[in-house]
């Protein structure tokens, strides 16, 4: 069996640059570990010649190499990317499209085509979602399984064969090294890209509030640096909210900006902090660092948004509004003395998120994508409105007396207008209720695919 294995975007074999592409190394990995052939294809480059394990990266597609509309190139190129993906076809017995957007399905030469969809927030994975023809789209989560059934007819639905393989944590040592410089100070990981969505500026309000408190000699900060040379993500911004940054700077903490960590090197950059901070509103579709931190000792508190609702019962991770600062600090010191917590949070992860289980479910829906599976539906609060059921949207959830839309952000107008009883029931009046099915955060059962 051979596969080819299509990005949208250049790969970094020495740097990851979020969970999407760790994931993918992680499946070519897990091919070759089966004997399969693989070859894996990334947008042109002058990168030098590099591998993912024995596979090699082929930089030939005439692709413009970032995010969003990769394919905004000139229409001589496109024809000459059309030369390319029909070689690349003939060669292959199956097609894994990581991230999808790929437009040109007449190309595939009839090819089985396996979908790699990672978000929901880029217009080509909503485009791969919504119009393009794959024998199988995999999902990395039940949140991103539930957006999609909940977003679109269950005609259009019923048509698409879904599969949820969660992504897996790398097994790391079981005995974790203590990386700690100064036990006397408070670190902060912030392992992300530094841009707004991601929740930076908030990152650095948290930290400025742990400052305040004076129970460590210092609060550090640790945050990768912006670079532009690993950036391909242009709705990403330089940006830093100085007059933030003053305010926590004079509190006594310190803002550690360090360059970006190689792949290999990110266990021991877990095992160096005390506690890893996810505040963003980014819809996330899984949620791997807080999982990847813990693996390490590290708790995390995260944003109720996206998918990290799904850890809301986790041990060693915490969840909090999104923005409420206060909120997020006594969330972390409630984990910064859960030392059995934190253990018993790093075996589940191991646990639960296995990478041999998660490579053998994508070798085997690969190799045999024409299996469909079927999910129950897992929606769990709901509204009776004129005798039809209505359910609170996946994107959205119930924080206290406020409604939280991972695509709106807080629906203000909602908030003490309705009451959740026993946790399950939503009730409100009725031009409440009208104003909830308009901006899609109860959805209707009869528009469900059950």
């Amino acid at each position: 069996m051979k596969i080819a294995c299509l990005s949208l975007v250049p790969l970094f074999p020495e740097y990851v640059l979020g969970g999407s592409q760790n994931i993918l190394n992680k499946i070519v990995l897990g091919l070759r570990s089966n004997d399969i052939k693989v070859r894996l294809f990334s947008p042109i480059s002058e990168m030098k010649k590099s591998y993912i394990g024995d596979v090699e990266i082929e930089n030939i597609l005439n692709l413009k190499g970032s995010f969003p509309s990769p394919f905004e190139i000139p229409l001589y190129e496109i024809q000459d990317l059309s030369e390319t993906i029909q070689k690349i076809s003939l060669w292959a017995d199956r097609l894994y499209l990581h991230g999808d957007g790929w437009i040109m399905r007449d190309e595939f030469e009839d090819k089985k085509i396996i979908s790699g969809i990672h978000d929901l927030v880029y217009q080509e994975a909503i485009t791969s979602v919504f119009s393009l023809d794959s024998n199988k789209i995999i999902v990395p989560s039940l949140y991103l399984l539930e957006t999609i059934k909940a977003s679109i007819s269950k005609k259009r639905f019923q048509n698409k064969n879904i599969v949820v393989i969660k992504n897996a944590i790398s097994n790391t040592d079981n005995l974790i090294s203590n990386n700690k410089t100064n036990k006397n100070n408070l670190t902060l990981l912030f392992p992300h890209r530094p841009d707004p969505r991601k929740g930076f500026i908030q990152a650095i309000k948290i930290a400025t509030v742990f400052s305040n408190l004076k129970r460590w000699d210092k609060v550090i900060l640790k945050v990768p640096k912006f670079q532009n040379k690993l950036n391909k993500d242009q709705k990403n911004l330089e940006y830093l909210d100085y007059e933030v940054y003053k305010i926590f700077n004079e509190s006594g903490g310190e803002l550690f900006l360090h360059d970006w960590i190689p792949s290999n090197e990110m266990n021991d950059y877990y095992q160096t902090g005390d506690l890893t901070l996810c505040p963003g509103n980014f819809i996330e579709s899984f949620g791997l660092v807080p999982l990847e931190s813990l693996a390490n000792g590290t708790p995390s508190v995260c944003s109720s948004v996206g998918a990290f609702r799904d850890l809301s019962n986790f041990p060693g991770i915490r969840l909090a509004p999104y923005n409420d600062i206060e909120k997020f600090v006594q969330k972390g010191l409630e984990l910064l003395v859960q030392d059995k917590e934190i253990i018993k949070g790093k075996n589940k992860v191991l646990s639960d998120y296995n990478l041999d289980f998660m490579i053998t479910e994508y070798v085997d829906n690969i190799l045999n994508p024409d299996k469909k599976l079927s999910y129950k539906n897992n929606n769990k609060i709901y509204s009776n409105v004129d005798d039809i059921i209505y359910y609170l949207a996946p994107w959205c959830s119930v924080e206290n007396s406020k409604i939280y839309h991972d695509y709106k952000g807080w629906m203000d107008e909602f908030e003490d207008n309705f009451i959740l009883e026993e946790n399950t029931k939503i009730i409100m009046s009725n031009n409440f209720y009208k104003k909830a099915i308009k901006e899609k955060i109860l959805i209707s059962s009869l528009c469900i695919n059950q």
